[in-house]
């Protein structure tokens, strides 16, 4: 089937706004639906076509290629986005795919890719893409410093940082706070994850030594997504201290407890789509024009 567009782009934050925008400077026929803001006609060819949608069942139909954002849903069952105050679900978007689409999005659900596995679309999880991955890592990173140095009454220079995990985000945070002369200490249950944080880091040590020395940080930066900052740790930590949580939902701290102790801590999710949607959005093109031209190839 021949659609009337090549990209429905859909929800999200400013990083699906700048990605309609990209893919319209290549001359490519865009339609959006429940992004945050509306697509900036000053940043695209005025021959372009870019167009809104009606409904989330039209966007859907119209396209040869659906986009939908990183993470793909909020609460396990409605995409991802605040345009509208009504929930919109994942069920209305399976419904309407056809199996001559190509579906893109970040981190989604092993259900959601077996009902679109059964009509035929072809799904792509963005964030199982290692070189885009790695990119959103940096940016993490940099949103990640940042919320810490505007909440913090403390410089990060030769402060103590502890860094809870040592995946993709967790190496680069500890890159970047050494780059800005912090004493940095890494955390993790994960023998590999030591390993490679110990060529970096001042010290390493499991989530219990953690525990034990809590109370010697200034900033504590968690990407592990289980209750590792527990009340009971909480209490034994500096009054000063700033926590940021970039783990998904609901984290890893027992924020109930810090706010009973004055403790600051913040839940930082979506940290490339508010400090870094541009570079980030550029980097989302790219993947996804490298993966449908490797499927152009293999047919």
């Amino acid at each position: 089937m021949k659609y009337p567009y090549d990209y429905a782009v859909i929800g999200g934050d400013m990083r699906q706004v700048y990605l309609a925008e990209e893919l319209a400077q290549d001359s490519n026929r865009i339609c959006f639906y429940a992004l945050c803001n509306t697509p900036n006609k000053q940043n695209y060819p005025e021959t372009s076509l870019v167009s809104e949608a009606v409904s989330l069942e039209e966007a859907c139909g119209l396209a040869d290629c659906i986009i939908c954002p990183i993470p793909f849903l909020r609460n396990g069952s409605f995409l991802n986005q605040s345009a509208f105050n009504e929930n919109l679900s994942v069920s209305e978007i399976t419904a309407n795919l056809k199996s001559d689409q190509t579906f893109f999005a970040g981190c989604i659900p092993e259900n959601f890719k077996l009902k679109t596995a059964e009509t035929g679309v072809q799904v792509f999880d963005l964030m199982q893409n290692t070189p885009l991955s790695f990119f959103n890592s940096f940016a993490t990173a940099e949103g990640a410093i940042c919320e810490a140095i505007k909440q913090s009454p403390v410089n990060i220079h030769q402060s103590s940082c502890a860094v809870l995990g040592y995946g993709k985000c967790g190496r680069t945070i500890c890159h970047y706070l050494k780059g800005m002369f912090a004493r940095v200490y890494a955390f993790s249950n994960e023998e590999k994850e030591l390993a490679e944080a110990a060529l970096i880091a001042e010290k390493t040590g499991t989530l219990k030594n953690f525990g034990t020395h809590a109370g010697e940080f200034d900033f504590i930066f968690n990407t592990i997504p289980a209750q590792v900052i527990t009340s009971e740790i909480l209490k034994t930590m500096k009054h000063s201290v700033t926590i940021i949580d970039i783990a998904s939902a609901p984290g890893g701290v027992d924020f109930t407890a810090a706010a009973e102790l004055g403790i600051r801590a913040a839940l930082c999710p979506g940290l490339p789509g508010k400090y870094a949607p541009s570079s980030s959005a550029m980097a989302v093109k790219r993947t996804i024009q490298k993966i449908l031209m490797e499927q152009l190839h293999q047919k």
